[in-house]
């Protein structure tokens, strides 16, 4: 028996024509149509998920900094911001 390697045959999936590949290659690109094995074609779920990370940390981040400067809002009520007593009715 010989141990040395043989070229395989491959056959593409998208025009189904069949070539030969080296024997050390896993799966060479198509020489009729090109096509590439290693790009997989379709919806990619992982960017989809790095996306939604990615706008929900900086979502975070401008919440907390909203907290922190006190723009939208005064933590202080109103009556101790004005120099003068509140008017209550009666007096």
């Amino acid at each position: 028996m010989s141990d040395t390697p043989r070229p395989r045959v491959f056959t593409c999936p998208r025009c189904k024509e069949s070539y030969l590949g080296g024997p050390h290659e896993q799966l060479p690109d198509c020489p009729h149509c090109g096509h590439d094995y290693r790009s997989r074609e379709g919806f990619r779920f992982d960017l989809l998920f790095l996306m939604i990370l990615i706008v929900a940390m900086v979502g975070f981040l401008l919440l907390t900094s909203n907290y922190r400067s006190g723009v939208a809002g005064s933590s202080q009520p109103q009556a101790v911001q004005e120099d003068r007593p509140e008017k209550l009715p009666g007096r």
